[in-house]
């Protein structure tokens, strides 16, 4: 099985994630403001499913 181009996005999702971490981490420490935690779990959840998804099974005839 080899890389197919939604598993190079999905990586390329966690690698961002990486640098939006700061800025989330900063967002929800200083000013409380919760609402940006389920967006950001959503995108992680969202990055590590394409980075790791097979893809649609083609059936044999």
């Amino acid at each position: 099985m080899g890389f197919r181009w939604f598993n190079l996005v999905g990586f390329g999702m966690l690698l961002f994630a990486l640098f939006l971490n700061e800025v989330v981490y900063l967002n929800v420490w200083y000013d409380f403001n919760f609402s940006v935690i389920v967006p950001a779990v959503m995108y992680l959840g969202v990055g590590l499913w394409l980075s790791l998804w097979g893809g649609p099974r083609r059936q044999n005839a």
